[in-house]
C-alpha cells in the first residue's frame, strides 16, 4: 500500500478516529480532559460511598457481620459510588493510553484535595489548619511533579 493510499484511508477514517500512536484530535477525546474527568469521577465516587456508609451505619445487625461493612451494599448511594468508580476505572485506562504514567499518576493526587474540599462543603466535615496546610503541600507537590514532565512532553 502506498503512502497516498494511507493518506486516503486516514481521510476516510476522519480526524476524530483514534489511530495507534496518534492522540485523538477531538476536544472531547483529549487525554488531559479525561485525566481531569477521572479526578472528578473519583471524588464523586468517594463522596457517594461516604454518604452510603454513613446512611447504613445505624442498621442493626449481628456483631459478626457489622465489622465487614457488607451492610453498606444495601445503600443506593454505595451502589452509585461503585458504578461511578467503575466508570472512572474505564476512563483511567483511556488516559493511560495517551498520558505517561509519570504525569498521570501524580496529577491524580488532586483527588485528595478535591475530596477534602467536597467533604467540607457538601458533608459539613471540619478541616483544621494542619489539614489545610497538608492540602496546600499536596497541591504544591502536584505542580512540582507534573509540570516538568508536561513541559518535556510538549517539547517532543
Amino acid at each position: 500500500m502506498s503512502s497516498e493510499d494511507d493518506k486516503t484511508s486516514n481521510d476516510r477514517a476522519g480526524s476524530d478516529t483514534p489511530r495507534p500512536g496518534v492522540a485523538p484530535t477531538a476536544w472531547y477525546l483529549h487525554p488531559y480532559l479525561h485525566l481531569a474527568l477521572n479526578c472528578v469521577l473519583m471524588t464523586a465516587s468517594e463522596l457517594l460511598l461516604k454518604v452510603g456508609a454513613r446512611e447504613t451505619a445505624q442498621i442493626p445487625a449481628p456483631r459478626w457481620l457489622v465489622w465487614t461493612g457488607i451492610l453498606t451494599l444495601g445503600s443506593g448511594w454505595v451502589i452509585g459510588g461503585i458504578a461511578v468508580y467503575i466508570v472512572a476505572f474505564v476512563n483511567w485506562l483511556y488516559v493511560l493510553r495517551w498520558v505517561p504514567l509519570s504525569i498521570a499518576y501524580p496529577v491524580t493526587s488532586v483527588v485528595y484535595v478535591l475530596i477534602a474540599l467536597a467533604a467540607w462543603v457538601l458533608l459539613g466535615e471540619l478541616i483544621g489548619p494542619v489539614r489545610w496546610a497538608g492540602i496546600a503541600l499536596i497541591t504544591a507537590g502536584i505542580v512540582f511533579c507534573a509540570r516538568p514532565a508536561a513541559d518535556a512532553e510538549e517539547k517532543l
